[in-house]
């Protein structure tokens, strides 16, 4: 018999694709929200907090996206604080989410030539108009095809979270093949739907860019 055939494993499956859908969504748009404010404050010639937010841009991005999902997860309770599993996952995600992506905002802001800055002054704009009607449309232009592929990267990251009992897409399909050893199916039916997510999102960077190149003719 064909096992997606089979209600209970459809079931299973749609479940998990739906919490993949919700964590990959949450991770893509906080991340993105965390980072900008980040990237702007690194635009100042000296702040308080340079060396903290360098600190943390490193250690994000350099330890293991999996090892952060078990400190938070399986080492805090150590510590007294117990986090559920979808948080534990939230968090972990969008802690290194935001780091890449503050890197990518922070190269396009510094991509920016520094005359759009004195070109905003001379026409008598507040520094917050400047950011938001000039520095910031151009930093994620720039940076654009960066944090797209960094929210690829992040629906697949999703799957980790099956590490730290979530039913997401991969832990749906791993406890199917356990009960049918259909390895095959299975996998090619959770690839379908990986790279459907991901060509919707590839989609949509196309879009962005398209209505972007519009925009400067």
């Amino acid at each position: 018999m064909n096992i997606l055939l089979d209600p209970t494993y459809q079931q299973m499956l749609f479940d998990g694709l739906a919490m993949t859908l919700f964590i990959s969504v949450v991770v893509i748009v906080v991340s993105n929200i965390l980072a900008l404010p980040l990237a702007i404050y690194m635009q100042r010639p000296k702040g308080a907090f340079h060396r903290v937010i360098i600190g943390y841009s490193f250690f994000a991005r350099a330890a293991p996206v999996l090892a952060l999902l078990f400190a938070l997860y399986y080492g805090l309770p150590r510590l007294g604080i117990y986090l559920e599993p979808v948080p534990s996952a939230l968090i972990g995600l969008i802690f290194a989410s935001t780091a890449y992506n503050l890197e990518f905002l922070r190269s396009g802001f510094e991509s920016i030539p520094p005359g759009q800055l004195d070109a905003a002054k001379a026409l008598g704009l507040r520094p917050f108009a400047t950011y938001w009607k000039v520095m910031i449309p151009q930093a994620y232009r720039l940076a654009a095809p960066s944090l797209f592929s960094n929210a690829i990267q992040m629906v697949k990251g999703s799957s980790l979270a099956s590490l730290v009992a979530i039913d997401e897409l991969t832990a749906a399909s791993t406890v199917i093949i356990s009960e049918t050893y259909k390895a095959i199916e299975v996998l090619l039916v959770v690839s379908v739907f990986y790279l459907v997510i991901a060509a919707a999102i590839i989609a949509f960077q196309y879009i962005y860019e398209t209505k972007q190149s519009a925009r400067r003719r």
